[in-house]
């Protein structure tokens, strides 16, 4: 969609295009309910809240209006109906012209109109957080007189203008993360939610939305990996958890389709500069060196038809466009990675480990590492809950316990804990999958600028760091943009604050009745989809 901004600016004008979707079949799907497996427990929070997981961001999708939608490759696409165009108008000052749709109604029938975005704004800008970067840089909202139009001035240029206003709740809407609010708040999106628990939430078409009217009547959201049990049913899955036995798990059910591509989840170690050992950049290179990455993927995915390769960056996961490193959009015929070393001159090399804890005053005995005061190295590695994460980290104290150094693991309750124990000095390291999103400033405001808590927080805050980010927020070339971010992100690896391990591949598993699912990096991605997905004519009930 930035692409289009910048083409478009001779003429001053972005409309909002209607989300692409897959042709829909000629058979109707709205007596039809479509069984959908995502990554849970579930929560009710509003998109604003740290507190919100990548699933709660993609049954929002589906519920609340938004002004952009994700489509099937990763990029920004305009929903259309409830906020029907999105303009840029100028570019000094940067202006934005929001138009909303005629006769637009909440599903508990208050009107839909531009004070819905005022307050969405007023509220958003007071947030001590990543997703209230772009609010915050709007100097003015103006309504028109029919309150059918917003328009926004911006107090300084913001490049990610796209990503504002998506997920909007009614004003009156509860703000916390419990799981009622699902059904409490108010819809206005093509479905509703009639029920919700931290497990499952069934949502039913909304009637009133006019896009994609040939869409599934009800869905149920589980987070259950089980397959389903009939062929004829309605079913999809997209989960991170991609492993030879999950694939052969998988070989029983011949009903069911599979695609395997990358995700937008980087698996990687950060450092902690208020520990002892993290704070030590020898240290820091260290510890990194002596994991073997290409070993690492070849252990974890070898099997697997498509493999991720070593990681390039720590801001960009591998099937982005801007990705410094070898892509990985298309699995199709790809083999297992060689031991190609990562670009930038980061090569793993568990020799030079041990040489460089010997050149800083660490002895080697058969207990162990020691420093020249006689301290024990051990190293507190606190890690993320999932499975890919345990796995990880059995390769990684393995690397590690191959040169001497012994380590203590500690599973953490989510990811953001993970690093926030090793923000705060509890642990030395943290072992973690961070997302990514359609812009590289979520992922870089872990070291750049204000520590907002939705930021995966690092403890290090690198001044250059946070000059680079606000230069390349101002920036609407994206390949321009893409050589300031990419400044950043060698900056930071440089400095050995977080060694990205590899991109996390996803799978997608679909019943063979529905139509083609596209790939897709990101679980909202692959949500925003399900609108205009459809069944083949002989699998529709009679």
């Amino acid at each position: 969609m930035r692409v289009l901004a910048l083409t478009a600016l001779a003429a001053l004008a972005v409309p909002v295009s209607i989300s692409g979707a897959l042709p829909s079949s000629s058979v109707n799907e709205n007596d039809v309910t479509l069984n959908l497996s995502l990554p849970g427990p579930f929560n009710g929070c509003s998109f604003l809240s740290a507190h919100a997981t990548p699933t709660t961001d993609a049954l929002l999708d589906l519920t609340q209006p938004s002004a952009f939608v994700t489509n099937a490759n990763g990029t920004l696409v305009g929903e259309g109906e409830a906020i029907s165009s999105a303009e840029l108008t100028s570019l000094s000052p940067e202006t934005v012209r929001y138009t909303i749709g005629a006769n637009e109604f909440w599903s508990d029938d208050t009107p839909f109109t531009g004070v819905d975005l005022v307050r969405w704004w007023q509220r958003a800008k007071t947030l001590a957080s990543v997703t209230s970067d772009g609010y915050r840089a709007i100097q003015s909202l103006t309504l028109s007189t029919n309150h059918l139009s917003v328009t926004a001035v911006f107090a300084k240029p913001y490049a990610d203008w796209d990503l504002l206003f998506r997920d909007m709740n009614e004003p009156t809407s509860p703000l916390t993360c419990s799981i009622a609010n699902l059904k409490k708040r108010a819809s206005l999106g093509p479905y509703e939610v009639v029920s919700a628990t931290a497990n499952r939430v069934v949502l039913v078409m909304n009637p009133a939305w006019t896009n994609d009217p040939n869409r599934f009547g009800r869905i149920v959201v589980t987070d259950t990996q089980k397959y389903p049990s009939r062929a004829s049913e309605a079913y999809a899955n997209y989960t991170l958890a991609v492993s030879p036995s999950a694939l052969v798990a998988l070989s029983n059910h011949p009903t069911l389709n599979t695609r395997i591509g990358t995700s937008s989840n980087i698996e990687e170690l950060t450092f902690s500069p208020h520990s002892a050992l993290g704070s030590q950049l020898f240290m820091r290179q260290a510890l990194s060196w002596s994991v073997e990455r290409q070993t690492l993927i070849d252990k974890e995915f070898g099997a697997v038809t498509f493999s991720p390769s070593v990681a390039a960056s720590a801001i960009f996961s591998q099937g982005q466009n801007q990705y410094p490193g070898r892509g990985g959009t298309n699995p199709v015929g790809q083999s297992t990675t060689t031991t190609t070393p990562a670009p930038g001159g980061f090569a793993d090399c568990p020799s030079c480990a041990a040489t460089t804890l010997k050149q800083n005053g660490y002895v080697r005995s058969a207990k162990g590492w020691f420093s020249h005061a006689g301290a024990a190295l051990l190293v507190r590695l606190a890690i993320g809950p999932s499975d890919l994460d345990e796995s990880v980290a059995q390769v990684v104290t393995s690397d590690w316990a191959s040169i001497g150094v012994k380590s203590r693991v500690a599973v953490e309750p989510s990811e953001a804990a993970a690093a926030r124990a090793a923000a705060a000095g509890i642990a030395d390291v943290a072992l973690l999958a961070r997302p990514t999103t359609t812009t590289p400033a979520y992922a870089a405001r872990s070291w750049a600028g204000p520590a907002y808590p939705d930021s995966y927080p690092s403890g290090v805050r690198i001044p250059e760091a946070t000059t680079l980010f606000e230069e390349a927020s101002t920036i609407f070339n994206p390949v321009t943009a893409s050589t300031t971010w990419l400044k950043l992100d060698q900056l930071v690896m440089s400095d050995y604050w977080v060694r990205p391990l590899f991109t996390a591949p996803s799978l997608v598993v679909w019943a063979s009745e529905l139509a083609p699912l596209q790939s897709s990096s990101t679980l909202s991605s692959f949500v925003d989809q399900v609108p205009a997905w459809s069944m083949t004519p002989s699998t529709i009930p009679s």
